[in-house]
């Protein structure tokens, strides 16, 4: 189900190819949701031992953040569950859309802007998904609430958004490569 969702396929290669699996995860300004779920996801790779299978990034969709640490809040939520989160904001490129096989909204706004970023081409628009797609415990895809306006209890529950959703979509694409490996042997 998820590699049909994510359209993996033996061309894409897979986790265990030389070619890592690249993901990019896009918000509004890059210093909550994208480099909390980067820095999640980068946690969960390594205590896994599958640190070196993808490279992740995350980047924001404006530019008044670039060059600036994570915001002090988020990165002191993450600290306390064990994430170090240490991210300079930048802003997301059109060749972002070619660089990366994943590219993960945190809300519906951002995956609007992203797939007219596009330009319309099929082989960039399938790369773009909500990140909340992929969360355990939703029925629906959500939106990963942005929590920069309000106290730190919304920072909290975006952790713990962010932490189910990446460990699930880490653990889709583990299975989703074994599925694939599994068909060319």
């Amino acid at each position: 189900m998820f590699a049909e969702a994510l359209r993996i396929s033996p061309e894409f290669g897979s986790l265990g190819d030389m070619d890592k699996t690249k993901i990019m995860f896009v918000c509004t300004g890059n210093v909550c949701r994208s480099p909390l779920a980067q820095a999640v996801f980068e946690h969960h790779a390594r205590r896994c031992g599958l640190e070196d299978r993808f490279v992740v990034e995350s980047s924001g969709l404006q530019s008044f953040h670039v060059g600036e640490q994570a915001d002090n809040r988020m990165r002191s939520v993450a600290r306390e569950h064990g994430v170090r989160l240490d991210h300079l904001a930048r802003q997301v490129q059109p060749r972002d859309l070619r660089d990366y096989d994943f590219v993960l909204a945190m809300d519906r706004g951002h995956l609007q802007e992203l797939r007219r970023m596009t330009g319309g081409e099929p082989e960039l628009t399938d790369k773009v998904r909500l990140f909340g797609e992929f969360d355990p415990a939703a029925e629906n895809a959500t939106e990963v609430p942005d929590p920069y306006y309000g106290g730190i209890d919304g920072f909290e529950q975006v952790f713990e958004v962010v932490d189910r959703t990446a460990r699930n979509l880490m653990e889709q694409l583990v299975e989703a490569d074994s599925s694939v490996t599994r068909g060319r042997t």
